[in-house]
């Protein structure tokens, strides 16, 4: 399967997501990771499980879901690939925090931070921001509120207007479990100014409709009215409008909230049955509440709904109601504890497994270097070899319209009387002639040149940014470093000598044409002296005469 053909499916998955189809988006997705695994496509696999975690996530299945987010961010951490690992930590951050894992969202989130930080500014960057306010809501909501006010900056400095929705939201929710925290600790709760003002901004955000780039379309359309009124209602209940908190609550609809918000809507809900003191309807609102949390495991929604039931049975004077209630906030405040426990311990068996991976990972990788390596290396000399020099014939001569090319140039050298060196002195001495040659063309060479071992005693220069006049120097030079090389250290009386062809790269060349024109200049060249050798000889044998 070609990359393109991936990149396909995978965008395919993603518009299937968007649509809130995630029983076809898991299995499209399953399809592609399960392909990319049988071809050892890493970068797909990591990609595919990204999307198989939105897909759980916006099944509710979230304990899944935050596996599979857990693999994609470690595969991209392999990979280096700091942008999709950062979204992959900010999703890891997501899910920890609706699963009360408070310990590993906050420091999933605050890495995502980090490397998001390091790329230039983008909705990546927001998105980690965001995760991370969400994170630390449950922890510091002084500290959640900074960072969520520098994503709302974020947003609205790199973004569409309509992408400060989610930070808006997020900080009022988080201003939101604030005043429930007051309660809980028997202060009065006053909402901050600043809150309100936050509120009629969003209020004034354009409606976005979801777009395939949006796979977790939590405030898209009608979503974003549903939220609206749930934080409007909220905000009522603390404070002196706490009659009309009700009537704005219970003319909400929840139907286009992901399945992971209910308990968000119904935790507000009984919070202003609450603050109407109609304590059976806020029972049964915090029983919804409970349904939702225990179901998809959310431990802070469980905590606050206990507490609110605790509030509401000693408002009924129901004794044993308060006393039962408070055993089960308990029981989940053991449980949470529990939980952070086992995570660490799961966490440390899944880091144990991705270091083995990472070992095996970098064992393949130098391996498959080292194979490369012989495949283009020529082993007796360790010049480039044949493929390669055909790679890098076919680079240069590729036209490249938004560079202007360059000069280069191909030197080909034939050492003369190579088959009587190795008759009359043997191979190992003539492969060590050839080591020895393939030493003095490195010494001639740039970084950005290539020196190619062809064939026998045949060798090859490409020669980057260069004329053919600037080469006919350098051809010079190495043919005095030839001349002055002393050969005797191999065999005493031993002398070489090389033929050499030079050849400019014309814009109409392939990688034939030039290899023939610059053949053929060596031949000319060891033509040349071959007939100066014989005339020498004719006049020797003249004045001998």
């Amino acid at each position: 399967m070609h990359e393109s053909d991936y990149s396909a499916a995978l965008d395919e998955v993603r518009t299937v997501l968007a649509q809130g189809q995630h029983q076809q988006a898991h299995a499209l997705a399953a399809g592609v990771l399960a392909r990319a695994r049988s071809e050892g496509e890493l970068l797909t696999q990591a990609r595919a499980l990204y999307l198989l975690g939105l897909a759980e996530h916006l099944n509710a299945e979230l304990n899944t879901a935050l596996s599979l987010a857990r693999q994609s961010a470690h595969l991209f951490n392999v990979l280096n690939t700091p942008q999709e690992e950062s979204l992959a930590l900010s999703h890891v951050a997501h899910l920890a925090t609706l699963l009360g894992l408070s310990e590993e969202a906050v420091e999933s989130a605050t890495l995502g931070v980090q490397l998001a930080d390091t790329l230039p500014p983008g909705p990546h960057t927001v998105d980690a921001y965001n995760h991370l306010g969400m994170a630390a809501t449950w922890v510091d909501a002084d500290y959640a509120d900074r960072i969520l006010v520098r994503t709302i900056e974020l947003a609205q400095r790199l973004l569409p207007p309509h992408a400060a929705a989610s930070p808006m939201v997020n900080r009022l929710v988080n201003e939101l479990y604030r005043l429930e925290l007051c309660l809980q600790r028997g202060q009065a709760p006053v909402i901050k100014p600043a809150m309100r003002d936050q509120l009629e901004d969003f209020r004034q955000l354009p409606v976005q409709q979801c777009e395939a780039e949006t796979p977790l379309p939590d405030l898209c359309g009608p979503a974003m009215q549903s939220m609206l009124k749930i934080i409007s209602a909220g905000f009522q209940a603390h404070s002196e409008e706490r009659l009309q908190a009700l009537d704005t609550a219970l003319g909400m609809d929840i139907r286009p909230l992901p399945r992971w918000l209910h308990a968000l809507a119904h935790w507000i809900v009984a919070r202003c049955h609450l603050a109407a003191e109609q304590w059976s309807a806020a029972l049964t609102a915090t029983q919804h509440t409970l349904d939702i949390a225990c179901a998809q495991g959310q431990l802070h929604f469980e905590l606050m709904a206990r507490h609110q039931r605790m509030e509401a049975f000693k408002a009924l004077g129901d004794a044993g109601g308060v006393l039962s209630e408070f055993h089960a906030f308990r029981d989940c405040q053991l449980r949470q504890q529990t939980e952070v426990i086992t995570n660490r311990e799961r966490m440390a068996a899944l880091h144990l497994a991705w270091r083995e991976q990472t070992r095996t990972l970098e064992a393949l990788h130098t391996s498959t270097r080292a194979l490369e390596q012989l495949a283009l290396e020529d082993p007796l000399t360790g010049l480039a070899n044949r493929r390669r020099l055909e790679r890098r014939l076919e680079e240069l001569l590729t036209p490249h319209p938004q560079h202007a090319q360059q000069p280069w140039c191909l030197v080909m050298i034939d050492i003369d009387g190579f088959k009587q060196i190795n008759d009359r002195y043997s191979h190992v001495l003539g492969d060590d002639v050839l080591r020895e040659m393939a030493q003095l063309l490195r010494g001639v060479v740039r970084p950005q040149d290539l020196a190619v071992r062809l064939a026998g005693d045949e060798f090859v220069l490409v020669l980057r940014d260069m004329t053919e006049r600037i080469g006919s120097d350098l051809v010079a030079r190495l043919k005095q470093a030839i001349h002055q090389h002393p050969w005797s250290a191999i065999q005493p009386g031993l002398v070489v000598c090389v033929s050499i062809g030079l050849a400019q790269a014309h814009l109409d060349d392939t990688s034939t044409s030039l290899l023939r024109r610059s053949d053929l200049r060596m031949y000319a060249d060891k033509t040349d002296k071959l007939a100066e050798q014989l005339t020498a000889k004719a006049r020797t044998i003249r004045l001998d005469g």
